[in-house]
């Protein structure tokens, strides 16, 4: 018998001892001794309960079994299953907006959606729908600005969802959008279309979101987001979630924001609150990358931000999720498309050449698909050294692409984001709100519990 390579242990603000294995789940609160042991890959010191416990709950395994098949199969699984299509179509390149780290150029690209190519994109998505067998399907509207090119976005839901309901398969949609040119009347229609998300983005209080956030030729747009964000906080049946996007320059506006909006504020908590962490990552925001925090910094960054916005009255769900794939994107039923009918994977890679994957033809054919497509495609974290060896593997799923491209030039490096020490501060509250739930004096005796 041995350890689980994907047990990870976690020491906490009150020196707690932890054990999370990252593969089943299954968490423990443990003692000094235990973690000793289990530090030093000795199982024979455990307590005979405690070695039966975990063997029970895959702490311990068989001597002949590699958890990375476990991964590698479920993966695949995720990867290549046909029950969804899903894809995010690019209305328009165009923005209202000059943001400061605007990984797209700050909409200085205006190429817009034509009907052409909308019909392209709707016949594309049918003829995926039709040849997956899917029981669902997903659109969501992006830019640029989508709301520019709104009405082209409603004639696609509106062909794509009366498709659906003709062949019973589930629609929904969502929205990506600075909220500025959101009205009441888009809204009835998005919420017509199932529209399970709306995220507008705010950066801080008024000065310093339209500082970084301001409209071309540099008004400020607070007062018009907040506007939408009410909009949307009123809105029977929607769901709107707020982003703030966060970087060493506005940390501080953070907290003050999340009491401006909170329960004793303007009380948007209808809405669920999304932290950004801004990246420098591509060549229109690389200038941007000295604000931008460490992959060792965002863990603790986040940790402070989910109390404040709980205490803010925010409902904020940070409980460890298993990930066999880090981003639906890797999936093969998932698509992003531009508004020259282009096919990418990632929106953050749309418009750049080496990252095309292919292109839509007048019959919705995905045609002369190029090599990145098949590379991205072929990536599989267990042949990566620095992910197989990994104990975050499966709560990552092999790491961001555009980050691996971006820090190497390839897609199959390891991609590291938001996860690694962002873990560990999960697992400590989801460990700490249970606890609160339990026995005390229990707590205290057990040598090892389930938390």
């Amino acid at each position: 018998m041995k350890y689980s390579k994907f047990n990870l242990l976690v020491e906490g603000k009150d020196k707690k001892k932890m054990l999370f294995n990252t593969m089943t789940g299954n968490n423990f609160v443990i003692t000094d001794d235990v973690c000793d042991a289990i530090n030093d890959g000795n199982i024979d010191v455990l307590d005979e309960d405690v070695r039966k416990e975990f063997i029970n709950r895959g702490i311990i395994i068989a001597d002949n079994i590699d958890e990375n098949k476990y991964f590698a199969y479920y993966h695949n699984k995720t990867k290549f299953d046909n029950s969804n299509v899903s894809s995010t179509i690019l209305l328009t390149w165009a923005c209202n907006f000059a943001c400061v780290y605007c990984f797209e150029g700050a909409g200085e690209n205006v190429l817009t959606l034509t009907k052409e190519n909308a019909d392209k994109y709707i016949k594309f998505m049918k003829n995926q729908a039709k040849a997956r067998k899917v029981s669902s399907m997903s659109v969501t509207l992006f830019g640029g600005e989508p709301l520019v090119n709104i009405k082209m976005g409603f004639e696609i839901l509106d062909e794509l969802h009366a498709f659906c309901d003709e062949e019973s398969i589930l629609f929904t949609c969502g929205i990506i959008t600075n909220g500025t040119l959101l009205t009441d009347e888009v809204l009835d229609k998005l919420k017509a279309h199932n529209c399970n998300m709306i995220q507008i983005t705010l950066d801080g209080m008024k000065e310093v979101h339209d500082s970084r956030r301001p409209y071309k030729g540099g008004r400020g747009s607070f007062d018009d987001v907040i506007a939408a964000i009410k909009r949307v906080n009123d809105k029977e049946g929607m769901h709107g979630v707020i982003r703030i996007n966060v970087d060493k320059t506005n940390i501080d506006e953070a907290f003050k924001l999340l009491k401006y909006l909170g329960k004793d504020g303007e009380n948007l908590t209808n809405c669920t609150v999304d932290f950004g962490i801004v990246r420098g990552s591509t060549m229109a925001c690389s200038a941007y990358a000295g604000n931008c925090f460490v992959e060792t910094e965002i863990g603790e960054i986040l940790d402070v931000l989910w109390a404040e916005a709980e205490k803010n009255g925010f409902i904020e769900n940070t409980t460890p999720m298993r990930r066999w794939m880090y981003c639906g994107l890797y999936s093969d039923s998932q698509f992003t498309v531009t508004p020259d009918a282009a096919v990418y994977k990632c929106w953050e890679h749309a418009g750049m050449d080496e990252h095309k994957m292919g292109e839509l033809d007048e019959n919705g054919n995905f045609i002369n698909p190029q090599f990145a497509y098949f590379d991205w495609m072929s990536n599989t974290p267990t042949e990566n050294e620095d992910c197989a060896a990994c104990v975050y593997l499966p709560v990552c799923g092999g790491g961001c692409g555009v980050v691996s491209y971006n820090e190497t030039q390839s897609y199959h490096s390891k991609g590291c984001f938001k996860v690694r020490g962002v873990v560990e501060k999960q697992v400590e509250r989801y460990v700490n709100k249970k606890l609160e739930h339990k026995c005390a004096e229990c707590s205290a005796q057990c040598e090892a519990k389930d938390a």
